[in-house]
């Protein structure tokens, strides 16, 4: 009895049920891949500022225990803590061993910003601190409380403002301009004005 009825009826789609499937299913594709796209975009975004943040908080860092340093040494040394202050080169003396000179490792430091490769050096050796870095600046304090780029007396500095402004490593996707940061620190060497 069922055979019957089933043979009179035709089972299955109709062509319009089927299109209508697979339109529907094309734009449920499309609003997955626009949001996979929109979420990988945002993620590479978010892993580029933290590469940049993370690369212009370790060259600070590190630049900023260095020039603390500065003008350290024993009761007998005689050399100003800052040997070279400019504005966008610094070189800082310590006597870390106070063996009573600064010929060894880690006594002779010198911070440079090379703008043709971006990057931040160390004693012009090696490998640079940081990458992507668009601008390099130290601004001193003096005694008296005035501040300059170039001071004449290098003896006078009593505080060394570094400001690094860094870039992103690559354009963000969307507006393909580079996004930048800017990291500034006040570092009061302890030993200059001894």
């Amino acid at each position: 009895m069922n055979q019957k009825r089933l043979a009179g009826k035709e089972t299955g789609f109709t062509l319009i049920e089927l299109l209508t499937v697979i339109l529907l299913s094309g734009i449920i594709m499309a609003a997955i891949y626009s949001l996979f796209i929109s979420q990988h975009m945002a993620f590479s975004a978010q892993e580029q500022m933290g590469e940049m943040h993370q690369n212009l908080r370790v060259s600070m860092d590190q630049m900023s225990r260095e020039i603390r340093l500065a003008g350290y040494k024993n009761s007998t040394s005689a050399f100003d803590g800052i040997a070279t202050a400019q504005a966008a080169t610094i070189r800082v003396l310590a006597d870390l061993n106070q063996d009573g000179d600064t010929l060894d490792d880690d006594e002779d430091i010198t911070y440079s910003y090379d703008a043709n490769t971006m990057q931040i050096w160390r004693n012009t050796a090696g490998l640079p601190i940081a990458d992507h870095i668009t601008n390099l600046s130290f601004t001193y304090t003096l005694a008296d409380g005035t501040t300059t780029s170039n001071p004449a007396s290098l003896s006078s500095i009593r505080k060394v403002t570094i400001s690094i402004t860094a870039r992103t490593a690559k354009p963000d996707q969307r507006s393909g301009l580079y996004r930048t940061f800017t990291l500034t620190s006040d570092v009061m060497p302890r030993n200059l004005a001894l």
